[in-house]
C-alpha cells in the first residue's frame, strides 16, 4: 500500500479525515477483511502516516526513500523497492496486491474476486475499473478492448495516472 506524504493538490490527503476516519482507514479494513491476502504492508516516506497506519494495524516495516516519493515517480520503482525490502526481511511471497489509500471505496470482497479473476485466468495482473461519467475530459479516459488497457485517445499524452496504459497487457 503506497501512501506518500507529499501531495500538492490535496497536502496530507492521506491521513485527511472522511467520516471523521483518515483516509487511510477505509483500505486498511479492505485489507482487513479479504480472507486471501497474509499481509498489508505500508511503504510511505512520512512517518506521521506510518503512526497512522500502524494504529491502524498495518505493518510499515521500511520506509520509502525520498526519491522515490516524488510527484512523477512512477509505480512500478515503488513496487520494486518495497519487495526488495521483503525480501531483505526474509519474506518471499508469489505476488503482491497494490491497493491505494485514493481508492476508499474498495472492499474486502472486492480484493478477494480481483484475485480470483486473477487465478481463474491464468493472467499475471489484474486492474480495477469502473465506467467513466460523461464529463471527464478524453484525455484522461483509458478504453478497454478484450484484455488490455489504451488510451481513449489515440495522440492522448501519458500521464502518471494512466502511464499503464500504454497497450501492454493486463
Amino acid at each position: 500500500m503506497p501512501a506518500r506524504g507529499g501531495s500538492k493538490g490535496i497536502p496530507n490527503r492521506n491521513l485527511m479525515p472522511i467520516d471523521g476516519r483518515p483516509l487511510l482507514a477505509y483500505t486498511a479494513d479492505a485489507a482487513r477483511h479479504s480472507s486471501r491476502l497474509s499481509r498489508t504492508i505500508l511503504g510511505t516516506d512520512d512517518q506521521r502516516i506510518a503512526e497512522v497506519a500502524r494504529a491502524l494495524g498495518i505493518e510499515v516495516s521500511f520506509l520509502r526513500p525520498g526519491a522515490l516519493a516524488a510527484d512523477n515517480t512512477p509505480m512500478l520503482p515503488l513496487l520494486r523497492h518495497a519487495l526488495d525490502a521483503m525480501r531483505g526481511g526474509g519474506f518471499e511471497t508469489d505476488g503482491m496486491v497494490l491497493l491505494q489509500p485514493t481508492s476508499p471505496f474498495r472492499r474486502g470482497e472486492h480484493i478477494d474476486a480481483a484475485l480470483e479473476l486473477l487465478e481463474s485466468c491464468r493472467a499475471d495482473s489484474v486492474v480495477s475499473v469502473v465506467e467513466v461519467p460523461h464529463q471527464f475530459n478524453p484525455v484522461s479516459v483509458l478504453r478497454f478492448d478484450e484484455r488490455r488497457l489504451w488510451p481513449f485517445l489515440d495522440d492522448a499524452p501519458i500521464s502518471r495516472s494512466c502511464s499503464s496504459a500504454t497497450g501492454r497487457r493486463f
